[in-house]
């Protein structure tokens, strides 16, 4: 019965010693805090790189005559020079 209550706390010492010696050294949790930032980075480029493909097939679309057509129309409120536009004021609150 001692002999394994010897074993049992000699298993724990050196539990706690292993854990002193990894939480207690510099390098060690230098490591495991660059491994945790090296994580977030990967993760936030990933985010980034989707986020430029959706910016890039943007810029893509925008560059097309249509596009551009559109955004002038509304926007600037242009029109062609052979076309003729048509205003109406917005209908009052009674009218709908």
């Amino acid at each position: 019965m001692k002999k394994l209550k010897l074993k049992f706390g000699l298993k724990y010492l050196v539990v706690l010693l292993l854990a002193a010696v990894l939480l207690g050294n510099r390098g060690f949790r230098s490591l495991v805090r660059n491994y945790l930032e090296y994580r977030n980075l990967k993760a936030e480029k990933a985010r980034l790189e989707g986020q430029r493909l959706d910016l890039q097939k943007q810029l893509r679309e925008v560059g097309e005559k249509p596009a551009i057509e559109q955004a002038a129309r509304t926007g600037l409120g242009l029109i062609r020079p052979d076309e003729i536009e048509y205003r109406f004021p917005p209908p009052k609150e009674g009218d709908r």
